[in-house]
């Protein structure tokens, strides 16, 4: 239960294009606190990810070659086993590709027979590429999606459904910014509009909430990791994470 958006912000004077990503983690309210961002190497590829606190692995990252890969469940989808495998194994798996042509190659190649279903999304900032890979637990399909921006989202009570609510107000909200930028996917993500509910982007309901919020930032020489840990409706200070060696804590 997620809930993704994205967009790219123009390159400005003395400044490149970036690529911004926002990620709702919506989970049982029973389930084990993540662990705070780190730095990562696989294969030579260095890329920060928060750590699943349950089944290692994570469920977003960035690299340093401009790579973001976030995982979404899926619903509706085939029956699994009743211990199916983390499906946390799955990103740090991908974050070595060097292109969007080698990151489906890698996809493809993996076996996902002891995975529940689940919807993979990919960002590129350079090329600007954004796709979903969408394993029903037969099958393994690819999506294109619109590179500048858009929205996907999960839930355990429909995806379908809780798309229909949330990208009705993700549009909402777009019509009544012109001038949209980060703050206002920021602050969409803390958002119970119109009031806290299953489907509100910041979910709440019985036993489950959104427990965390990640926002990514990568630029031509930056790769930047915000974790909110918590409901993002709730006040607390933030963890940042880069690939240049600093971090610190703080909102950004």
């Amino acid at each position: 239960m997620c809930t993704a958006t994205w967009l790219r912000s123009a390159a400005a004077a003395g400044a490149s294009a970036r690529l911004h990503l926002f990620f709702n983690r919506d989970e049982s309210l029973a389930r084990e606190p993540a662990g705070p961002p780190r730095r990562f190497w696989r294969e030579g590829i260095r890329y920060i990810a928060p750590t699943d606190g349950r089944a290692g692995g994570t469920w977003i990252l960035a690299t340093e070659l401009g790579l973001t890969v976030a995982l979404l469940n899926r619903s509706g989808a085939l029956p699994t086993a009743p211990a199916p495998a983390s499906r946390g194994q799955i990103p740090p798996l991908l974050a070595p590709a060097r292109g969007p042509g080698e990151l489906t190659q890698r996809t493809q190649e993996l076996d996902l027979t002891p995975y529940a279903p689940f919807r993979l999304l990919a960002l590129w900032r350079e090329p600007e590429s954004a796709s979903l890979a969408v394993w029903d637990g037969r099958e393994l399909r690819f999506e294109a999606l619109p590179a500048a921006t858009g929205i996907v989202c999960s839930s355990g009570l429909g995806d379908e459904a809780a798309t229909a609510a949330r990208e009705a107000t993700w549009r909402s909200w777009h019509a009544a910014r012109p001038a949209w930028g980060p703050e206002d996917h920021r602050q969409l993500h803390r958002s119970h509009d119109p009031t806290p509910h299953a489907f509100s982007v910041c979910m709440h309901r019985s036993g489950f909430a959104t427990v965390s919020m990640v926002e990514l930032e990568l630029a031509a020489d930056e790769c930047r990791l915000v974790y909110h840990p918590g409901s993002p409706c709730a006040p607390g200070a933030a963890q940042v994470l880069e690939l240049d060696g600093s971090e610190g804590t703080g909102r950004p």
